[in-house]
C-alpha cells in the first residue's frame, strides 16, 4: 500500500508538469477513497477526567523518514518513541527526559520544559538522530540499539545542545535537505546552525525594529524546502508567507517572494487574529506550500504569490462565536497541518476533537472525531455544540503509508485509511 510514483516536479515546473501532476492526483483520488478508521489510542487514562494538570498533554508529534518510529513530545519535557509493529500498530520503544524547567535570572522568568517541536534527522543509518526544542534550548539526541545477552537495549544519548541564540521563544525548527544544517525560529529571528557546531549560529532573518514600539508583526513558523537547500519560507502574524533564497544573499531579510491573500472574510478587530498563520509546510514534492490559520488551510503554488491556489474552509461555523473564543483565549490556539507522502492530501485538527483529511487538489473533505471506536463520530455536524476544551492541535502523517497520528490533550490517536489496514 505504498504511495504510487508521482511525477517528479520542482519549483521551476512548467504548466504542463503541473497539469500532469494534477491529472495524476485526480486518478489517485479516484483509486484511493478518502475513508479512514480508528487504529489505536495511546496515553494514560485516569479516573479524574476533570483534572487541569496539563503536564501529560501532548505538545508535538513526528514520524521519522521511514515511518518506523513515531516520537511524541509532552508538556512535561518527556519524549516517548513508539515503533511500528507488523500489524501496523505502534508500541513503546523507549522514552527519555529531554528538557527540564529552568529559571532565566536575566529576565526573571521560568523556562518551561514543554517540548515545542520534534524533528527527526532526515538521513538515517543504524543510528537515528532526534532533535527537540523547548522555548530556549535545542537538543540533538542519538538513538541506537546495544546488544545484550537477553535482548537489544535501546540507548538514547544527548549529542549536542544548541542554546544561547534566541532572546525570544523558539516556535519551530527545520532540517535542511543538505543534511548539514537546520534553522531555528523565534518571534523575531531565524538562525542557521550547522548540526556539528553548537557554539555559534548565523542569523539569516531578523525583523526586530530599532524601536520596539514600531513592531507590527512576529514570525510564527518556518520550513526548509525538501529538495532545494537554499530555499526556506517563514510565516507571520499578518498572514504573510515570505520566501528566502540563500543563493541571493546569506541574509534573507529581503525576501525573494511574498505570498499573501488580501481577500478576507473577516474584518475589524478579529482580522489579524484569525489570519495569523500557525503552521506552514512545503509539500514533499517541493511544488506547493500549505499554511494553516484559525479558519482555513491555504495551498500555495510557488509560482503564484498574489493569491492561494486553493482555500480549504472548515471553520466558518466558528465566525459567529469569535467573541466567545476570544474571551476564553481559544482564538490563540495554534493548529498544525501536514501533507501525506505524495503531496495529494492534507490533515489538520479542530475543536470537539474533530480532525479533517482533505484532497489537496480535489473537493472531498473527511471530517472525523478522534475518539474511541465506541464514541466515533463521523460525517460532521457543523451545528454541534462547540467544546473548545477538546481540540486536536498536533498532527503527523506517515511518510510512506496512509497512517495519521493525532495529539489531543493527553491522548494520542492513530487512524489508517481503510485499505491500509490489511495485515502485511
Amino acid at each position: 500500500h505504498r504511495y504510487p510514483q508521482m511525477s517528479n516536479v520542482s519549483e521551476a515546473s512548467s504548466s504542463s508538469a503541473l497539469d500532469q501532476f494534477l491529472s495524476e492526483s485526480s486518478a489517485y483520488y479516484a483509486n484511493t477513497p478518502n475513508e479512514w478508521e480508528f487504529s489505536q489510542m495511546f496515553g494514560e487514562e485516569e479516573d479524574n477526567t476533570e483534572s487541569n494538570d496539563n503536564d501529560n498533554w501532548i505538545s508535538s508529534l513526528a514520524f521519522d523518514s521511514s515511518g518506523r518510529f513515531l516520537a511524541v513530545g509532552y508538556n512535561c519535557g518527556q519524549v516517548v518513541v513508539l515503533t511500528q509493529q507488523e500489524d501496523q500498530t505502534y508500541q513503546l520503544y523507549t522514552e527519555f527526559k529531554s528538557h527540564d524547567s529552568e529559571f532565566d535570572f536575566l529576565t526573571s522568568t521560568e523556562i518551561e520544559e514543554k517540548i515545542n517541536t520534534i524533528k527527526w534527522y532526515p538521513y538515517e543509518g543504524a543510528t537515528r538522530h532526534l532533535m527537540t526544542s523547548n522555548d530556549k534550548t535545542i537538543k540533538l539526541f542519538r538513538m541506537f540499539e546495544r546488544d545484550n545477552d537477553a535482548a537489544p537495549e535501546v540507548v538514547v544519548k544527548p549529542k549536542k545542545v544548541f542554546e544561547g541564540a534566541h532572546a525570544y521563544n523558539i516556535n519551530s525548527i527545520a532540517f535542511n535537505s543538505d543534511g548539514e544544517t537546520f534553522i531555528s525560529t523565534d518571534d523575531l529571528r531565524i538562525n542557521l546552525w550547522n548540526i556539528n557546531i553548537n557554539k555559534e549560529a548565523f542569523g539569516i532573518v531578523d525583523i526586530k525594529p530599532e524601536n520596539m514600539d514600531e513592531l507590527n508583526e512576529v514570525i510564527t513558523c518556518s520550513d526548509f524546502h525538501p529538495k532545494s537547500c537554499n530555499i526556506l519560507v517563514y510565516a507571520t502574524s499578518k498572514g504573510i508567507i515570505r520566501m528566502g533564497d540563500l543563493r541571493d544573499s546569506a541574509l534573507c531579510d529581503h525576501h525573494s517572494k511574498q505570498f499573501e491573500d488580501t481577500e478576507s472574510d473577516i474584518g475589524g478587530f478579529f482580522q489579524e487574529l484569525v489570519t495569523t498563520i500557525s503552521d506552514v509546510k512545503f509539500s514533499p514534492n517541493g511544488m506547493f506550500i500549505v499554511s494553516r490559520d484559525y479558519l482555513t488551510m491555504k495551498i500555495w503554488d510557488l509560482r503564484m504569490e498574489n493569491r492561494p491556489y486553493r482555500v480549504v474552509k472548515f471553520h466558518d461555523h466558528l465566525i459567529p462565536k469569535l467573541c466567545d473564543l476570544y474571551e476564553n483565549d481559544s482564538i490563540f490556539d495554534k493548529f498544525e497541518c501536514t501533507w501525506n507522502g505524495n503531496s495529494t492530501r492534507l490533515l489538520t485538527g479542530s475543536y470537539n476533537n474533530n480532525f479533517y483529511i482533505c484532497d489537496a487538489f480535489g473537493s472531498h473533505i473527511t471530517q472525523m472525531m478522534a475518539a474511541k471506536p465506541t464514541n466515533l463520530y463521523r460525517g460532521g455536524n457543523q451545528q454541534q455544540h462547540l467544546d473548545a476544551t477538546l481540540k486536536v492541535l498536533h498532527a503527523a502523517w506517515h511518510p510512506q503509508h496512509d497512517i495519521v497520528a493525532l495529539g489531543a490533550k493527553d491522548f494520542g490517536y492513530l487512524y489508517v485509511r481503510k485499505t491500509e489496514n490489511d495485515p502485511r
